[in-house]
């Protein structure tokens, strides 16, 4: 978080966006302790406890895919990032002078699908 408030507040960077990608590891631990109750030891577990909530709130709207699950846990950080982030972050994105998105990226074809623009895409 301290990274992204100098980037803002000292560098002026007008973008942030929040990348997922296709094949999330990360994800993909997070879907086996929700669906098969695996658990993860030390670090591990503590990087994919995080991603639990969009795991589940993916599979509650019927796409129980890792991209599915991958595309909520980005939608989650850009609404964690828009409304309950850091008062720099907040004040500039009400002044224009910031906007956060969310993306996919698909390794295979290194494309880039943008959502979560804030731009009533949800």
């Amino acid at each position: 978080m301290g990274s992204l408030e100098f980037a803002v507040g000292v560098l002026g960077v007008p973008l942030i966006v929040v990348m997922g990608h296709e094949g999330c590891g990360a994800v993909s631990a997070a879907m086996s302790v929700v669906t098969k109750g695996e658990r993860f030891p030390g670090n591990i577990g503590k990087m994919v406890e995080p991603i639990i909530p969009a795991v589940l709130e993916a599979a509650r709207s019927g796409d129980t895919t890792v991209e599915g699950a991958v595309r909520q846990n980005v939608a989650h950080a850009v609404r964690e990032l828009r409304e309950d982030s850091a008062p720099s972050l907040i004040e500039a994105q009400a002044s224009g002078k910031l906007l956060i998105v969310g993306a996919y990226y698909e390794l295979g074809t290194g494309e880039v699908h943008f959502f979560e623009t804030g731009e009533g895409d949800g």
